[in-house]
Parts: structure tokens; C-alpha cells; sequence
């Protein structure tokens, strides 16, 4: 831009520019002594979403894929929509929950609660839907990471994403995007962590919604089928879909009649397949001096759920050698870990524990989760752990009304939590 002087210097023949730096003074002089050899100046690189990927997976990405968070990220920036405006506003909260504390995360919460209720439309076409999933699901580990005693808000949000889900698979008919299966798996992870927690505190009069198995429902209206050999947040998919069906299969019904033969032949099968994946992983992860987080990851839930299946359907004491073998295998993961990104199966495996070193082992795992994240996310989780620990020390008959099965005690435990508790 050309700055004309005023009336009374126009005489020195002389023009100002403004906004010009010195590169373009000698750009300029290079250009008129013939020289076409551009200078080019140095600029400061933007951020890829690979390196904010990297600089946000301590906060609430941790053991989910490089392609979920980028998804996620792309989403958050796609345009201006609502839908997009609450992925970004739910992102920027969880981000400043870390960074700033509840002050500044709150009112980028509350933006994005705004967004997202107009952004849920029965004509939405499948990425504004996703979109309002992934919102909801980002607002569900708010509520994770936040935890207050107020109730679980955490739960809230889930049921919504159901009903997201639901409402637009009953409704809609555009088409699935196949890119955006790794949505269904990180969805699929929490939901079926969240049905453990929905039947073993088991609220009266809890509605329907929160059974709905959303990703089932997915898969049947596009025929989705998600590769068994891929992560799921970070744990194999064949391996959640065997515990998937433990955890369905289980029932908090303590005084019923026993399981059939077909149940019970059904419960071996997974029990099968449960101790031959702890047989592979263990193989594959025992190789390398480095093991990949995904791997144990996986180990550490095959271990937990079938230390769970046995104690709660096939009879198991806790003191078979075979048993306290798994035991103590799921402790050794538990002492190389260096975060807890994974509540259900450390409380599963700490829940067996009645030696103070091995206790301690635990207590040292959530200490450095804590200092690591900067918030007592896992507050409930060492109250439950604490709290089992506390009913087997005084034994069965030391707890009035209770029958010291195992499922018994699981489901007194989780009921003394304020809330609903979670485990993802």
C-alpha cells in the first residue's frame, strides 16, 4: 500500500510504503540490478495435526489411534457448523482442563453443550452425525476427568451418544463412511466398560437407552465388521468382543438358579479363548526388549477378564495355583506400567491382591497416573480398591447381610462409591 505525503512535501518527489520490511527492501534491490535469484525469508512453520496429536495424547487421547485423533482433529476444523463447533469447543475444554483448571475448561464446555444441542437434527447427514458423536463422547471423558459427587454426569453423556446413534440409524439414510470405523471402535470400547459399571452398581428404574448396544446397531444397519486385529483403544478387538460377551453373560443375580449346561458350555468357550490370548500375547510380548503399549494393554485386559470370569461364574476360589499364577502376571504388568490408562482391569487384578507389597504395587501405579495427569482422575478408583481390600481383610462374616460370594461382595464394593463409578 502506497502512503501519498502530504501537499506541502509532495515536491521531494518521494513515496513511503508502509508495512515493508527489510527482505522486501532487498528483494527490491536484487530485482533491479537484474539478479532473479528470489530471496526467500524464513516463516515460522504452522503446527501439523501430527504434532498436536503428540502434544495432546497425555490429556485424553492416551491409547487411542493415530488415525482416531487425527479424525477427531480434522473434524473439529472441517467448517462452521455446529457439529463441528462442538467437537472443537469439547476439545478445547478437555485441553484446558489440563492446562488451566475447571475456570477456563467450564466455559468452553458450556459452548460446547450449546453447539451440540443445535447441531442434533433428525436430517443430519452421516458426518454431521459423527460429528455430534464424537462430540458427546468428548464431553463423556470431561465428565471422567472431571469427576464431582454431584452423580455421573459421565453416564449422561453415554446415553446420549446412544440416543445420537439410535436416532440417526433409525432415521437416516445416508451412507456410512468406512473411514470413520475407528469412531465405532473407540465408541465401542467405552460402551461395553460402561455396561460392567451399569450392571454391578445397578441403578433402580435405569432406562432402557442404557442397554442399547449403539455399536452393534452400527454394525448391523452398515454392515460394518470391524477388524479383530486392529486396536481398539488401545486393546485388540477380538479381545473386547470376548469380553464383550463376559460381560453380558455375567449377571449380578446371586441367589437364581444355577446356569444351564448350554450357558455354562457358552462360558467355557470364552474362558478358552481368554486363556489361549494370555498364552499368545505373553509369547509376543516377552520377545522384544521394548513392548509396544498396545500389547499389554491388551495382555493386561485378557488377564483381568479372565481372572473375572473365573471368581464370578466358574467357582473359583481365588486360591488355585493356576489362578494365583494369573494373578501375579497381571501384577508384573501392572509394576512396568507407567500411567493408568486402564481402570477396569488393574481394579479387576487388584482386587485378588492380599499382600501389602503387592498393594503397594498399585497404591505406586495410581500415585504416578496422578502426578503424571495432574488430577485425581482415578479418586474413585482408589476408593473401590481401598474399599475391597478393607472387606477382605475382615472377612466375610465380619460384613452383615452379605454372602461372601464373590459376585456379592464385587457388587457391595462398587455400591459404596458416591456414583456410579467408571472404568475407562
Amino acid at each position: 500500500m502506497v502512503y501519498e505525503p502530504p501537499e506541502h512535501s509532495r515536491d521531494r518527489k518521494a513515496s513511503h510504503f508502509l508495512n515493508t520490511y527489510s527482505w522486501h527492501v532487498a528483494l527490491w534491490q536484487m530485482l533491479s540490478e537484474g539478479n532473479h535469484t528470489v530471496y526467500t525469508p524464513a516463516i515460522c512453520q504452522p503446527w501439523s495435526l501430527s504434532m498436536a496429536d503428540t502434544r495432546m495424547e497425555p490429556q485424553f487421547f492416551r491409547g487411542t489411534t493415530v488415525s482416531l485423533k487425527k479424525l477427531t482433529l480434522h473434524m473439529a476444523l472441517s467448517d462452521s457448523s455446529p457439529s463441528s463447533k462442538a467437537v472443537l469447543q469439547s476439545v478445547l475444554a478437555l485441553s484446558s482442563l489440563r492446562l488451566s483448571g475447571d475456570g477456563a475448561a467450564s466455559a468452553y464446555k458450556a459452548k460446547a453443550i450449546s453447539s451440540l444441542s443445535q447441531s442434533l437434527k433428525p436430517d443430519n447427514t452421516w458426518d454431521e452425525a459423527s460429528r455430534t458423536l464424537v462430540a458427546s463422547m468428548l464431553l463423556y471423558l470431561y465428565e471422567t476427568f472431571h469427576a464431582t459427587y454431584s452423580g455421573p454426569s459421565w453416564a449422561i453423556y453415554l446415553c446420549g451418544v446412544k440416543k445420537i446413534a439410535k436416532s440417526f440409524c433409525s432415521g437416516s439414510k445416508a451412507s456410512f463412511r468406512m473411514d470413520n470405523d475407528k469412531l465405532c471402535d473407540w465408541l465401542y470400547y467405552h460402551e461395553t466398560m460402561g455396561h460392567f459399571s451399569l450392571v454391578w452398581w445397578a441403578p433402580e428404574d435405569a432406562p432402557d437407552i442404557c442397554f442399547l448396544d449403539a455399536t452393534a446397531l452400527l454394525r448391523q444397519r452398515y454392515s460394518w465388521r470391524a477388524k479383530t486385529d486392529e486396536d481398539g483403544a488401545g486393546c485388540s478387538l477380538a479381545v473386547m468382543n470376548t469380553i464383550s460377551s463376559v460381560f453380558k453373560a455375567i449377571s449380578l443375580e446371586t441367589k437364581g438358579p444355577r446356569i444351564s449346561p448350554k450357558e455354562r458350555q457358552h462360558l467355557l468357550e470364552l474362558e478358552k479363548k481368554l486363556r489361549k490370548g494370555v498364552s499368545e500375547l505373553a509369547t509376543s510380548t516377552s520377545a522384544p526388549q521394548v513392548q509396544l503399549y498396545s500389547e499389554n494393554n491388551t495382555l493386561l485386559h485378557t488377564i483381568a477378564a479372565l481372572i473375572f470370569l473365573n471368581r464370578a461364574e466358574l467357582a473359583y476360589s481365588g486360591e488355585e495355583p493356576a489362578h494365583r499364577a494369573l494373578v501375579k502376571q497381571g501384577l508384573k504388568l501392572i509394576e512396568s506400567l507407567s500411567a493408568c490408562d486402564a481402570p477396569w482391569p488393574v481394579f479387576t487384578i487388584a482386587f485378588e491382591l492380599d499382600e501389602d507389597w503387592a498393594r503397594i504395587l498399585v497404591l505406586d501405579l495410581m500415585s504416578r497416573t496422578e502426578k503424571k495427569l495432574g488430577y485425581g482422575r482415578l479418586t474413585i478408583l482408589r476408593h473401590l480398591v481401598e474399599t475391597a481390600w478393607s472387606y477382605h481383610d475382615l472377612g466375610d462374616d465380619m460384613r452383615e447381610g452379605q454372602s461372601g460370594s464373590y459376585k456379592a461382595r464385587l457388587h457391595a464394593v462398587v455400591r459404596t462409591a458416591p456414583y456410579m463409578p467408571f472404568f475407562t
